[in-house]
């Protein structure tokens, strides 16, 4: 099925230690934006309660504790009212008059007095709030050293300032504590968070989810609005990069394989994030490729997993305490009626394994709870019932497939797969659509009736996406497709971008009806061939060689 679900994963729905290597232009561009924005922003504290604390705690003025001593000093001293530049130096006799002179102009250009007169004003009160510089500036007062230690600026510390509630919140959401170190995950304070930062904008470390959202929010860029995730993962792991084929695989489409790469992590992986039985391990990575991107590995990155139990919510319990995922059955529900029987089919002949050449097919699980929403799919279908037995001295359950319940799975996934075509095919008559089928499967077999099933008149189909729905290799189904191109059963659309170039395939209905009267006018050909007066001394076997064309 192509895209049963509908849904995708985009990347604020990531886990938020997943870090992202950006394109080097949109890192620019989006640490630029912060940089410049970032100390304006406001923070809900009490202004007047924050600064007498501040006062209080480090003995001297708000005015110079924010804006240095000489600065400082000229806004107390018209905070009483308007001066002169000769009545601020009065009254700032320990100060020189090119310290003084240097200072106002600072002040006035970053309008924080101005001139009215011969004499200096505010402009603006600049308490009336608390600004994230107002926090940073305070922990390096608190902290002397630390920032000279970290090798890093105040704008970066002003940054880790910003991101630290967020930092906070991601720890809280994925059980990480703030004091227990954690490899990629935890900071002891701001000054190591701005360090990590300063790393981020330069490109030497990945940016973790989290703080990349944060971001993106706050200079409202679209992170999704091209492509500009080079790779992806989850530390020390091995890193996804999101392309296969020559398509970007963000945001993740949430499809029937994403319901088996689930179900499978669910079943048979170990927590190293290797594919039991290893004669599973084509098929599943396969499917790997399609839906997250190429990586290095023979194990299923530790970012995939954490992933699928993000997005399905699974909890990390114990073995026997595993089931289908709530949220997977709930997204079942919302399908058409012939697309969710399908997928629930699918799901059985995963489980069971029914691809496999056995005499019997079982499932063994110490939850028993996974059992019985197995055996209830089967209910749902209405093919009969599955049975579940407890293994003699063992922790173990163990569920059979009757013989009889899978004869009725494989003639209920024929009628549905018959239905499914009828109804791409609702366009012809009844006639017209039980012909074609049978002239698609004399010529091209069950492979081309499979492939005609998964195609529509109104949304074009790329061969890979047929070839995943149908099970068939991709080589397969082109050659099928260049067979019903050929006879005009379908057509397609080239689309073409600078780093891609596609074909979608679609249903032709004058095409098909020309395909079928092009065989009947063949037969009615042949008919008459039979008719000419061949000599009497030529035999069956020679009339037939002569109307075949042949010799």
């Amino acid at each position: 099925m192509i895209n049963a679900a509908g849904g995708e994963i985009h990347i604020r729905d990531f886990p938020p230690f997943i870090r992202f290597e950006l394109e080097e232009g949109f890192r620019r561009k989006i640490f630029a934006k912060f940089l410049k924005s970032v100390c304006e922003v406001e923070v809900g504290i009490p202004p007047e309660e924050f600064w007498s604390s501040a006062e209080e705690e480090f003995e001297i003025s708000r005015y110079e504790l924010i804006f240095g001593k000489v600065r400082g000093r000229i806004l107390k001293t018209l905070e009483k009212g308007p001066l002169s530049a000769k009545a601020i130096l009065e009254r700032n006799p320990d100060v020189s008059a090119n310290s003084i002179y240097h200072a106002i102009m600072w002040l006035k250009e970053q309008k924080h007095i101005k001139k009215k007169g011969e004499c200096w004003v505010h402009k603006k009160d600049y308490f009336e709030h608390v600004r994230v510089p107002d926090l940073a500036k305070t922990s390096d007062l608190r902290h002397k050293g630390e920032r000279r230690k970290n090798a890093i600026s105040v704008k970066e510390l002003e940054m880790a300032t910003y991101l630290w509630p967020s930092y906070e919140r991601a720890c809280d959401l994925d059980g990480v504590s703030l004091q227990t170190p954690s490899y990629a995950r935890w900071y002891q304070n701001h000054f190591a968070l701005a360090r990590a930062v300063k790393e981020w904008a330069k490109g030497d470390a990945n940016i973790p989810q989290w703080a990349l959202i944060a971001i993106a929010n706050f200079t409202n860029v679209d992170i999704e609005e091209r492509e500009v995730i080079s790779s992806y993962c989850l530390p020390p792991g091995v890193k996804i990069t999101p392309y296969y084929k020559g398509r970007y695989k963000l945001p993740i489409v949430v499809s029937s394989d994403f319901d088996i790469i689930a179900l499978r992590i669910l079943m048979k992986n170990s927590e190293d994030g290797l594919v039991h039985p290893a004669k599973h391990k084509k098929e599943m990575f396969r499917r790997l490729y399609h839906t997250f991107g190429l990586f290095q590995s023979g194990r299923i990155p530790l970012s995939i997993r954490e992933i699928v139990e993000n997005y399905y919510q699974i909890p990390g319990c114990r073995r026997n305490c595993i089931r289908i995922p709530q949220k997977m059955k709930q997204r079942w529900e919302l399908l058409p009626y012939h697309e969710k029987t399908i997928l629930k089919i699918l799901v059985l002949e995963t489980v069971f394994e029914l691809e496999q050449p056995k005499r019997t097919y079982e499932i063994i699980s110490r939850s028993r709870d996974f059992l019985e929403d197995v055996a209830r799919i089967a209910e749902d279908l209405g093919i009969g019932e599955i049975n579940i037995n407890k293994r003699n001295d063992r922790p173990h359950y163990r569920s059979y497939l009757p013989k009889k319940v899978k004869e009725n799975l494989e003639k209920l996934k024929e009628k549905v797969e018959r239905f499914k075509i009828e109804k791409r095919l609702d366009f012809l008559v009844e006639g017209e659509r039980t012909e074609l089928i049978g002239k698609v499967k004399k010529y091209w077999g069950d492979k081309g009736v499979n492939v005609l099933s998964n195609m529509a008149l109104d949304k074009g189909v790329r061969d890979l996406d047929l070839a995943r729905a149908c099970g068939v290799a991709p080589k397969e189904v082109r050659k099928i497709l260049y067979a019903l191109v050929d006879r005009t059963v379908i057509t397609y659309m080239r689309e073409e971008t600078p780093e891609l170039v596609e074909y979608y395939y679609y249903l032709s209905p004058e095409g098909i009806e020309k395909f079928l009267a092009g065989e009947k006018e063949v037969k009615e050909e042949k008919e008459e061939g039979f008719k000419y007066p061949f000599p009497e001394e030529f035999s069956a076997y020679q009339r037939r060689r002569l109307c075949s064309g042949v010799g």
